[in-house]
């Protein structure tokens, strides 16, 4: 396996984490998301590099301002030459302590419904679905909502 590093998003990994997202979800406003993902919960964003300390991976996490006892995975991207390789697992592994070091008892994540590999990492993860939501965010796409205790 490729030597991987997780560590603590800053402002420098905006460019490179922008690349990044552009191809991963097209059209999802990555960008902006990320900006206001730095301003809000700075402490549960995390990005993943190579051996050459190359940003290969992301993931972005947040507190329900009404409950802070849930949790979110807000989004998480990894580039494909190492999709599959435990990097999603390391990325994941980070937010999810983060998030029990700020209380956090469970977490849940929303997913297309016809994202299989997504869902199959999301189970192997420990999550459960809990519900099928038929329009969440794109009214002509249903997504899951799958929920994990911590």
């Amino acid at each position: 396996m490729q030597s991987v590093r997780v560590r603590h998003y800053t402002s420098a990994d905006y460019p490179r984490v922008c690349e990044l997202d552009a191809p991963l979800f097209a059209g999802m406003g990555g960008p902006i998301l990320f900006r206001h993902i730095e301003e809000l919960f700075p402490s549960l964003f995390f990005v993943a590099e190579n051996e050459s300390d190359e940003i290969i991976g992301y993931i972005l996490g947040g507190v329900h301002l009404d409950n802070e006892r849930i949790g979110k995975l807000i989004r998480i991207g990894v580039v494909p030459n190492y999709q599959r390789k435990e990097c999603g697992t390391m990325l994941s592994d980070a937010l999810f302590r983060e998030l029990r070091n700020h209380g956090v008892k469970q977490v849940h994540l929303t997913v297309a419904e016809t994202n299989m590999p997504a869902i199959t990492f999301y189970l192997k993860l420990g999550f459960v679905q809990k519900e099928r939501i038929a329009s969440y965010f794109y009214p002509d796409v249903p997504r899951l909502a799958l929920w994990k205790d911590l």
